[in-house]
Order: structure tokens, then sequence, then C-alpha cells
């Protein structure tokens, strides 16, 4: 546990070979394969658009899942092997924020992007330096497959851009969002491996193989990060009863 929270601290990231046995993987893969094939069927035009990733998986509402695939979802979330890593790094209040679904694009040549997560948000581009240093998020990435994975920026999630980074992650002054970066680091993953990884930081997807890996969000229980969660996306008092680590779903922000 001390491991994770001083890789992470310093570098922005942590792997965990083999987290999962893959047969602990195998009713999740059934229930996002169902989320995909029903968000594919909606989201047609996105898809070949050019999305590589669908979100509110454990949605209420308009959810293709069941109560009992939905229930399922929440105990994968709030297991304790998770929240005991996540409370490494976020030691009080520790909260869930969001789940994601990364796949292939489309278009087997779409060209990846770097980008901070807090780039997507209505922060200024001049504040955001200021607030990725006072608050957390992180990814909590599980692959359902061998996939290439993804590249890091080691250290950013704790420093802003270099003029070079800025450049290419805001397509400036003739570069483009995909080119090369210095001192990026490349994980592959695996299916059953756990990478957690500070959505502050520098990163891209690395597409191929036909990728399909599951994102879970964790935050600290900041009023500004917890304001993107979806209250329809939170189990119900039935459903907490049935996790292991209630208290993730339960700040009061959300009350």
């Amino acid at each position: 546990m001390a491991i994770l929270n001083s890789l992470y601290q310093s570098e922005g990231y942590c792997v965990y070979r083999n987290f999962f046995e893959i047969n602990q993987l195998q009713l999740l893969n059934k229930i996002l394969h169902c989320f995909h094939k029903n968000w594919l069927a909606q989201n047609q035009e996105a898809y070949k658009n050019g999305a590589i990733n669908s979100a509110y998986i454990s949605q209420q509402s308009s959810s293709p899942l069941s109560t009992e695939q939905r229930t399922h979802l929440f105990q994968f979330i709030a297991q304790q092997k998770l929240i005991g890593l996540l409370k490494t790094i976020i030691p009080e209040e520790a909260c869930f924020l969001n789940t994601q679904l990364f796949f292939d694009p489309f278009q087997l040549n779409q060209k990846n992007y770097w980008h901070r997560d807090i780039q997507y948000t209505n922060i200024p581009e001049s504040d955001q330096f200021k607030t990725i240093q006072k608050q957390q998020v992180l990814h909590f990435r599980v692959p359902l497959k061998t996939e290439l994975g993804i590249e890091l920026i080691p250290k950013t999630h704790n420093c802003w851009d270099t003029a070079l980074e800025l450049a290419v992650r805001k397509g400036l002054d003739n570069h483009q969002v995909f080119d090369h970066l210095p001192n990026s680091k490349t994980i592959d993953l695996n299916a059953g491996d756990l990478l957690v990884f500070s959505a502050n930081m520098i990163h891209r997807g690395l597409y191929g193989q036909d990728r399909f890996t599951f994102d879970i969000l964790y935050c600290d229980n900041n009023s500004e990060i917890l304001k993107y969660a979806t209250p329809d996306c939170f189990p119900n008092q039935i459903q907490l009863d049935q996790v292991d680590c209630p208290e993730i779903f339960t700040h009061n922000t959300l009350s």
C-alpha cells in the first residue's frame, strides 16, 4: 500500500500486474459488452465521427443493464481490494465520480491525442494549474483484454506543461495533438492488470488490438469536482447494503 502512495505521489501513476484473477472479470466483461452493444446502437453517428469512449455505465435511467447487473458494477467499484488502494492516496473521504469504457475508434487510422482531463472542464486555462494542485481525480483502469495501453508523461500531475508539451497538447504553432513528446512512458496492459493514474497528468490512449477497458474515476470530496457527478449513476440503499465500501458513494456533497 505504501509503495502505491509513494510511487503515485512521485510519478502520477502506478501499475499492478495480475491484480485481478481472470475469473473475477468474467461477469464484469459480460455486463460491459451488454452496455457497449446498446451504446453502439444508440450512438452510431458519434462512433463514426471519432468517439473512443462512453460513460455513465452505472446510470439507472435509459440503461440496458438490469438491477442485478448494476448492483454487480457497484460491488466491483466499491470492493475492498480497490478502495484499500484508493485510500492510500486519498485517506479521508475518497469518493466515486464516474465510469468510462474505452474502445478503438471506428476509423482504425484515427490519431490519438495528448490531454489533461481538466481541459474539458469550464475552468479557464490560466487557473487550471492552480486547480490541479488542490484537487485529485484518479483513473483506476481495468483492461478486459491485452491492449497497447496508455502513454503518460510522468510527474506532470504535479507540474504544468513545458512550452513544447503545451504546444502539442493544444495543437499550436504547427504542432499536432498526436506529435511525439519526450519523456513519455508507454504502459502496455493485459487482462487482470490495474493501472492507477492521475487525470491531471498529460496522457493519451493507444488504439489498436480491439481495446476494451473499464475506467473507474474516484476523487476527493471536493464540490468543484463532484458537481460533475451524476446522482442517477449512484446506488440506492438496497444496493449500498451489498457493497464492501458504501462510504465512497455517500459523501455529503450529493446529499
